[in-house]
């Protein structure tokens, strides 16, 4: 009997498991500060929304009209005595840090269905109290919104950004600088491959004249090797110099 009740007790914490009811389900995986990963692959990324000089949302007043935010997904901002933050909040006047980048976490809201980030920051104040606040991410192909709530508890603060960027989706994993690169070749190649076409069959030009500009590229390690013995002399040249 025992054998049968740890059977059907595994059979059943098996099926939970299945179902994702024991482990957290709609885990979004931290990648940096401005993104994570959630099981399937998918990501959110507000890269296209942070400014790399000062926050994407300045100074906008709460729901209450109590207080102002300021709040830079990605890269760290500064206001006034507000430094190195990624959530800053202006109170009677004054800056205060309400969360930092490295602090970054990323949650789900069950009641809300939505993805969240959480940031915190020590605040140098005579409580010395510690300030958290959880950016709700909502899905919306609309324009973006960001819309500080403001102070739950004490020391505690809301905010909601909907976006197109808050929704998962696939991760392409290309940067800017590796699409520049893409770009770079792909105009090579039609260079080169465009150029000899034009010389074999309008001019009529065979072997290394085939080769587009090809006095420039034959030079061209020549021109290299002397730009780097230039850089190495520091525009000097070696020589000797007869004494007078």
């Amino acid at each position: 009997m025992g054998t049968c009740s740890a059977m059907k007790s595994t059979v059943i914490i098996l099926v939970l498991v299945h179902l994702g009811g024991v482990f957290p389900a709609n885990t979004c995986k931290k990648v940096n500060s401005c993104k994570c990963e959630l099981d399937d692959g998918k990501v959110i990324n507000l890269d296209p929304v942070a400014k790399s000089n000062g926050a994407a949302y300045m100074d906008v007043v709460d729901s209450g009209g109590v207080d102002q935010f300021s709040w830079n997904p990605c890269k760290s901002f500064s206001e006034g005595s507000c430094t190195n933050a990624a959530v800053c909040q202006t109170h009677s006047g004054l800056q205060y840090n309400c969360g930092t980048q490295d602090s970054a976490a990323f949650g789900y809201d069950d009641t809300n269905n939505v993805y969240t980030i959480t940031y915190s920051a020590d605040t140098v104040s005579k409580e010395n109290e510690l300030r958290t606040t959880t950016l709700y991410l909502y899905c919306d192909q609309g324009p973006d919104m960001f819309q500080p709530i403001g102070e739950a508890v004490q020391g505690t603060y809301a905010m909601i950004f909907k976006s197109k960027y808050a929704c998962p989706r696939e991760d392409s994993g290309i940067s800017a600088g590796t699409v520049l690169i893409i770009i770079f070749f792909s105009l090579l190649a039609v260079y080169l491959i465009g150029g000899v076409i034009f010389q074999i069959f309008v001019r009529k030009n065979s072997g290394k004249n085939a080769i587009p500009n090809s006095s420039f590229w034959f030079d061209f390690p020549g021109l290299v090797k002397d730009g780097v013995f230039f850089v190495i002399r520091r525009g000097g040249k070696k020589g000797t110099y007869n004494s007078i």
